[in-house]
């Protein structure tokens, strides 16, 4: 995917840019986000932000960017699953997103298996640092800050950044989702926009906007906001961070799969006895389109253990596995699953030189035209 311009705008104008998608009729409805509001208090809780579906530009104003980025949608919720349920995979409607690398990895296996139709879509990407799912159990234990002061949050080094209605600025020491640590794909696959705040200081009113499609210029050039081209020296910092976030993820990755492979298969399959066939990873799974679940019957006619639950799931999912972690990130008894996926995947593309979500055109290699192209070779 290349590059066609980059920019900085003021982060306030990124709401006027996805209005002109409907004003311009460009999308026919657009998978927004909303902050959960407390029915008794009424104070708004930025760390759960719920995917919602607009129809109306005048909707898509105040967007919540900065907590997307940083928490991602709440619980099982992602926008490639969400597009998949709620507009049936704009197989019939033009739709707009946005979406993390992950989402538009999924967004690229589900299109292989005619669930989702990449040409109805506008899609947004974040190029992202990784986000922290737990953050709002997290902030339970730190008493010095009211969560109802935060304007702005950014992911950083070691946690998460705040900016407080009173100006000041505080660094959290709040958990980074491991599977995010260990990923080096952080650039979307698929976009026709990108925004990142990577490299720009949490007090700035910016952020880096880069077009990566014809759609996507035209879209901007229509909204009519103010844009200037990406400085230098924040571009400098943009590539550098992205670079040394990329070197770490895959030294963790390194790291953590020798460990794990390390392991007793008989200490993996205690992991999984921890189970409790809540389905909460079938949920969250967005590369999951069955409309009848034959491990969810199975648990309801109780014909079904633990570990067979979990290794047909495993079986079931990996070589489409777009490691977005929503399976680890929701697992309420803290299954490494995440460590599950990024093993056999890294097998997998040793193996048959496969990544799920990488492209339309990788054939995955247990299809038919795959098996029998094997079966040819062999021949």
């Amino acid at each position: 995917m290349d590059t066609l311009a980059e920019y900085v705008i003021k982060s306030e104008d990124f709401s006027k840019i996805l209005a002109t998608l409907l004003k311009e009729k460009a999308v026919d409805k657009f998978i927004g986000a909303q902050l959960r509001v407390d029915k008794k208090s009424g104070a708004i809780d930025r760390f759960t932000v719920q995917p919602i579906l607009v129809e109306k530009e005048e909707d898509l104003s105040d967007f919540p960017l900065y907590p997307l980025i940083a928490f991602g949608y709440a619980r099982t919720d992602s926008a490639s699953k969400f597009l998949h349920k709620s507009v049936a995979g704009a197989m019939t409607e033009k739709v707009g997103l946005i979406a993390r690398p992950c989402d538009t990895r999924a967004l690229i296996e589900l299109a292989k298996i005619k669930q989702v139709n990449l040409k109805n879509l506008f899609i947004v990407g974040i190029e992202d640092r990784g986000m922290l799912p737990k953050a709002a159990r997290e902030m339970r234990s730190i008493k010095d800050i009211d969560p109802t002061k935060i304007i702005k949050e950014k992911v950083g080094d070691n946690g998460l950044i705040v900016k407080l209605d009173d100006g000041s600025i505080k660094e959290l020491r709040l958990t980074v989702a491991e599977n995010c640590l260990r990923c080096y794909r952080k650039i979307p696959i698929v976009a026709d926009l990108t925004v990142s705040d990577l490299g720009i200081p949490i007090d700035s009113e910016e952020i880096i906007l880069k077009v990566y499609s014809d759609k996507g210029n035209e879209i901007l050039e229509k909204s009519g906001i103010a844009k200037k081209e990406l400085p230098n020296n924040i571009k400098k910092d943009h590539e550098n961070i992205y670079n040394q976030i990329i070197e770490k993820a895959k030294d963790k990755r390194a790291k953590d799969l020798e460990e794990w492979d390390k392991l007793p298969q008989d200490e993996k399959i205690a992991e999984l006895l921890k189970c409790t066939m809540c389905n909460t990873c079938i949920r969250g799974c967005p590369v999951c389109y069955c409309v009848d679940c034959i491990l969810q019957k199975k648990r309801k006619d109780k014909t079904i253990d633990k570990v067979t639950y979990q290794l047909t799931r495993i079986a079931h999912d990996a070589d489409r596995c777009v490691e977005c972690g929503n399976c680890d990130n929701n697992c309420p008894q803290n299954l490494p699953l995440s460590l599950y996926f990024q093993s056999l995947n890294e097998a997998f593309k040793e193996k048959f030189n496969y990544e799920a979500g990488m492209s339309l055109e990788d054939i995955p290699f247990r299809s038919g035209k795959a098996i029998a192209e094997m079966e040819l070779e062999k021949a």
